[in-house]
């Protein structure tokens, strides 16, 4: 009996369950932020995931959400070993609000704040103490 890898599985069930059409970043071509398939070169709309592999495991993260004013919503990175590299939101492809990236080995590195693109705050978690006051500061506006 032949394995069906569980990533297969997991889009075609994503697919199969829904409109919103499901792409991985892993084999999608990138060009100035925006994505695009490879070979038709035709501008990606839908959800966007990434697998990679360590611990011998298979794994799938959800990276973001592309509609017909760019990238929204939450997304995120990952490294190659399976910690978040960096998350935030994006509205319309600009960067707003709060942003955190983190080193490899996962500690927390910088917070950032933005609003419509521009830098307004950013921490330094290796000289201060980043507790995540900027972000519930942004969110109480």
């Amino acid at each position: 009996m032949t394995k069906i890898p569980s990533v297969i599985l997991l889009s075609f069930g994503l697919c199969y369950g829904s409109d919103q059409q499901v792409f991985f970043i892993n084999h999608l071509v990138e060009i100035n932020g925006n994505y695009f398939r490879p070979i038709t070169n035709e501008p990606v709309v839908g959800d966007i995931y990434r697998y990679f592999q360590y611990d011998k495991t298979r794994h799938t993260e959800f990276v973001g959400t592309i509609d017909s004013d760019g990238k929204n919503g939450v997304w995120s990175k990952w490294w190659g070993n399976g910690n978040r590299r960096s998350q935030g939101v994006y509205v319309n492809s600009v960067k707003h609000g709060f942003w955190t990236e983190w080193k490899i080995n996962g500690d927390k590195y910088v917070e950032i704040l933005y609003k419509n693109g521009e830098v307004i705050q950013l921490k330094n978690c290796e000289s201060e103490n980043c507790d995540q006051v900027m972000e519930q500061e942004w969110q109480k506006r």
